[in-house]
This record gives structure tokens, C-alpha cells and sequence, in this order.
């Protein structure tokens, strides 16, 4: 990725939100994540679905170019941002220290700027939200996590599966193992969770993001939707080749 910087003189033209002041949402005693002040989605026109928001980096505007895989974006500091999709189909990830550093001791409040998530998935904050756990609904707002893990200069990427029944509507399913597959030298922590119909949900922190992962689960339903947390570096990548669910069917009403 490249990117361009304006000159003073450049105008851009953009729609901001209010601020969180103004919609009369409360400062939190703890910790709080920076909100983003635009949110990007993105459809898919195969697939008939949406991904999103996508909070970083703080985008204004989004184009791309005719007959080609260039998409160029504007950045809230007018710098000019410019990739090639097709790089995307097979990245190459350059190798990486661990850029986290220490993420079990508290920084001191006001001092840091990134996300937080809770080792035993007793929590989330990310994006001004607090999510208390993996399935709840997010509310405005800060909190002090007792297990939480600081992750600075950084920022929380959700993806959540719509539900699936695994090829089977109306037997009962145990589930008992999820496999992922990244891209070599992808960088970020990773929290996995499968929940079923009845609002059970099993899962855990799984740490620095491997080639091969593997999440152990042990869950019965009929339908099943799945959530992954990955704490990302602003400055270093990952990519998801694969996800496969290790599951057993079996008779009932």
C-alpha cells in the first residue's frame, strides 16, 4: 500500500457524525477505545452479503479505478492510499518481531490508544464499545476488564458468521473442533467462540496467530454461528486461507 500525501491546499468534501458529546453519550470512568468516525462497508455482489464497518484505517472516501484492481482511498489526514486487489489473492507477508510487546500489564489511564480484550472472553472494548461478552450486543461506553489484554496502536477486527446448520436442518450437532489456516507471517491475537440456537456459547483465546490453528469446542445444537476476535497492529497484516468445523450429526427430534 502506498500512499500520497496532500497539500494544505487540497479541499476534500466529507459527512461527519456528531460527536459522542453531542449524542449525549456519557465519558467512562476506564478505559475507552478510540471511536471511529466513519464506518466503511463493503457488499458483495456474488454472495448478496455485507461486511463491515470496517473502522481503520479513518477513511473519507473510496474509489476505483475503471478496468483495472486499483482502489484508491482518502485518509482523515489527506493522504491518498493506493492498492492492488490482486495482491490480496496470495499476500506476502514480510517476517515480524512481535510489535505487542507486553499486553498483561494496565498502561496508565489517558496514555493509550489502541484495543482491549478480555483473556477469558469476559469482555471487549474496541471502537468506543463495550462488549460484554462474545454474542451480547455492544453498548457506548468504557470499562476495566480484571483479565484484560492491552493491545496499543491497534485495533479489533470481528468477523461473525450468519447461522449455519452444517448440511443438516433438523438432527442435533456436536461440534468439537474449529481449524484455521493463515497466511504465512500474519500478525494479530485471536479469540474464537461458536454459539447455538439456545444462546450457549463456548470458545477462548488462542494467542499470536499461528499458520495452523486449532480451537477446541464442545457444543450440541442444531445451528451454530461463529465469531472470531483478532487484535490487529496497525502496521502488520493477516490473512484467513481457511476455516473448516469438525462436527458429528446425530439422531433426534
Amino acid at each position: 500500500m502506498a500512499d500520497y500525501p496532500l497539500t494544505a491546499g487540497d479541499s476534500l468534501c466529507l459527512c461527519k457524525p456528531e460527536a459522542p458529546e453531542l449524542l449525549g453519550l456519557d465519558e467512562a470512568p476506564a478505559f475507552k477505545a478510540k471511536p471511529a468516525q466513519l464506518q466503511a462497508f463493503c457488499f458483495n455482489e456474488r454472495t448478496s452479503t455485507l461486511a463491515g464497518p470496517f473502522a481503520y484505517p479513518d477513511l473519507v472516501s473510496v474509489a476505483t479505478k475503471d478496468n483495472s484492481a486499483e482502489m484508491y482511498s482518502v485518509t482523515k489526514d489527506k493522504k491518498i492510499l493506493k492498492t492492488d486487489l490482486l495482491k490480496l489473492n496470495n499476500p506476502e507477508f514480510p517476517a515480524f518481531e512481535d510489535p505487542f510487546g507486553d499486553i498483561e500489564t494496565q498502561p496508565e489511564f489517558g496514555a493509550f490508544n489502541g484495543v482491549i480484550g478480555s483473556k477469558s472472553g469476559s469482555g471487549f472494548l474496541y471502537r468506543n464499545l463495550y462488549l460484554p461478552t462474545p454474542f451480547s450486543e455492544p453498548f457506548s461506553g468504557g470499562a476495566l476488564l480484571e483479565d484484560g489484554l492491552y493491545f496499543a496502536d491497534s485495533y479489533m477486527a470481528v468477523m461473525e458468521t450468519n447461522w449455519l446448520h452444517l448440511g443438516d436442518e433438523h438432527n442435533e450437532k456436536q461440534i468439537y473442533r474449529t481449524d484455521l489456516s493463515f497466511h504465512k507471517n500474519s500478525c494479530g491475537h485471536l479469540w474464537l467462540y461458536i454459539q447455538n440456537e439456545e444462546g450457549k456459547f463456548k470458545g477462548q483465546y488462542k494467542g499470536m496467530i499461528k499458520e495452523h490453528m486449532k480451537v477446541f469446542t464442545n457444543l450440541r445444537g442444531r445451528r451454530f454461528r461463529i465469531k472470531m476476535f483478532i487484535a490487529t497492529h496497525k502496521s502488520y497484516p493477516w490473512a484467513l486461507r481457511e476455516m473448516a468445523v469438525g462436527h458429528n450429526i446425530g439422531k433426534s427430534f
